[in-house]
């Protein structure tokens, strides 16, 4: 070990800092899509439920309280909910407004974060003014809801998938 400290001078090391930097940050930036057939039965169940549980709130006079009392959001998603509950509010009214009434979602893609899942739900609703709504969820295996955004792109172009939830901070 002495030998090879001796044998690295600094234009050594910094080449091999380099190198290793490239070797790290050269591989898969994408994360693994699960095929919708082979996802666990459980999963999506589970998913399905959190995602009738979010349409539900939107209309519910408790808006994202309603959530709360589910046992499946995490301490991150119920902390962040109840420090932002007005803006949470004031986002919930306005997608009860904007998008009208949803009348189907489906599941369409489902990525693989190791212990984060991303469930990806397109929604139809009876508004004319968009061309794609997506519900997106992730869920943690382990201990349930970690965070979801509602992602909108209205058919005039005004908004390109435009997250109209309040933001986390992380």
């Amino acid at each position: 070990m002495r030998k090879l400290c001796k044998d690295l001078t600094l234009p050594k090391l910094i080449l091999l800092m380099v190198g290793l930097f490239f070797i790290t940050s050269c591989g898969p930036t994408e994360y693994q899509k699960i095929p919708l057939e082979n996802l666990d039965p459980k999963l999506k169940k589970t998913a399905s439920l959190m995602v009738k549980d979010i349409l539900t709130s939107f209309n519910h006079k408790d808006g994202a309280r309603f959530l709360l009392d589910k046992n499946y959001t995490t301490p991150m998603v119920h902390g962040r909910i109840m420090h932002n509950l007005e803006m949470y509010n004031e986002s919930y009214k306005m997608i009860s407004m904007t998008i009208g009434k949803v009348s189907k979602y489906s599941l369409f893609q489902v990525v693989d974060k190791n212990l984060i899942k991303t469930m990806r739900y397109k929604l139809v609703t009876d508004s004319d003014d968009f061309e794609f709504i997506e519900l997106k969820l992730d869920v943690n295996i382990e201990y349930g809801l970690a965070d979801y955004y509602l992602y909108v792109t209205s058919k005039d172009g005004i908004l390109k998938r435009e997250n109209v939830l309040p933001r986390a901070v992380k």
